[in-house]
């Protein structure tokens, strides 16, 4: 009988077999989309998130070996954050845990964990409330020299063209003017026709639009998710809503009037926001205004470093 039917036999890895040829190092070589329950808190305890997917690479830097122990990655994973709140204190053992379990065959690791945060936002006015998404990634790196953490955030808004709202209001004026010239109008008659549908003559053209935040992490501690996002969204003035009323899709359209955007405009106003946050060394803003009106879309990017 052939030895391999025996449960005794060791099975062949052919990982640990060594060239006598010099290799060139590998940057990043592990395994990405894993799934695993991972509880992400908000300052207060909520629960953002319970779900992420993960990428974890080691860099390969042992000058004759063939590849790495992959499945000591995929365990250690399970073991630092499978069903476990996201901490600091875990993060950095598993980090360290990921370069020594190769057995000095890597100097260097990589963590990114790509989840969708579930925060509960208030109406504008009235007492609703629902819940929005925001896709988030945290990236962490351990190298020899350091440990680095960056988060990367994107927060929807809705932004209305300055120019389109200049050109609205001209046609509106000019309508006005041809239809009540020479006419003695009362301020409740002028009150009645601008709430009318005949005073529906242009409207400035909006649109969703997104943020895509990168800050440089402080300390490297566990983001506050939440007090980002409503930097943000107090910074832009249009956040996008969820359960609404009349009354509060009234005032989302206030609020669009009030805060005319160009693309040049909603990354300023970050750069002012982010200037001096708190839980970053720096940050990095793309806009995205997904046209109405065009068949492309808007972009700016702006970046800079934190003022304390």
């Amino acid at each position: 009988m052939s030895s391999f039917n025996h449960r005794d036999t060791v099975l062949p890895d052919v990982t640990t077999e060594q060239s006598s040829a010099q290799v060139p190092v590998i940057d990043n070589v592990g395994m990405q989309g894993i799934a695993i329950p991972l509880h992400v808190l908000g300052k207060r305890g909520e629960r953002l998130a319970s779900q992420a997917k993960v990428d974890v690479t080691v860099s390969l830097d042992h000058p004759n070996a063939k590849g790495i122990h992959m499945s000591r990655l995929y365990n250690l994973l399970q073991q630092y954050l499978s069903n476990k709140d996201l901490h600091k204190s875990a993060l950095l053992s598993l980090m360290n845990s990921l370069i020594e379990s190769q057995d000095g065959l890597s100097k260097s690791a990589q963590l990114n964990l790509h989840f969708d945060l579930t925060v509960s936002r208030p109406a504008l006015i009235s007492r609703m409330s629902g819940y929005q998404s925001y896709p988030a990634t945290l990236c962490i790196k351990r190298s020899p020299e350091r440990y680095v953490a960056q988060l990367k955030l994107r927060v929807p808004y809705s932004s209305t063209c300055p120019c389109s709202a200049s050109l609205s209001r001209k046609a509106l004026s000019e309508v006005f003017v041809q239809q009540f010239e020479g006419k003695d109008l009362s301020v409740e008659d002028m009150g009645a026709w601008l709430a009318s549908k005949q005073a529906s003559i242009a409207t400035a053209h909006a649109q969703r639009s997104f943020a895509d935040i990168t800050l440089d992490l402080a300390n490297n501690d566990i983001p506050d998710f939440v007090g980002i996002i409503d930097l943000v969204e107090t910074a832009l003035g249009t956040p996008l809503q969820t359960a609404v009323k009349r009354e509060d899709e009234q005032a989302f359209a206030k609020r669009n009037a009030e805060n005319l955007m160009f693309v040049e405009d909603s990354v300023r106003r970050l750069h002012a926001a982010l200037s001096k946050y708190y839980q970053a060394t720096y940050f990095r803003v793309k806009v995205e205004h997904q046209e109405s009106l065009h068949a492309h879309d808007a972009i700016a990017e702006i970046s800079g470093s934190i003022h304390r």
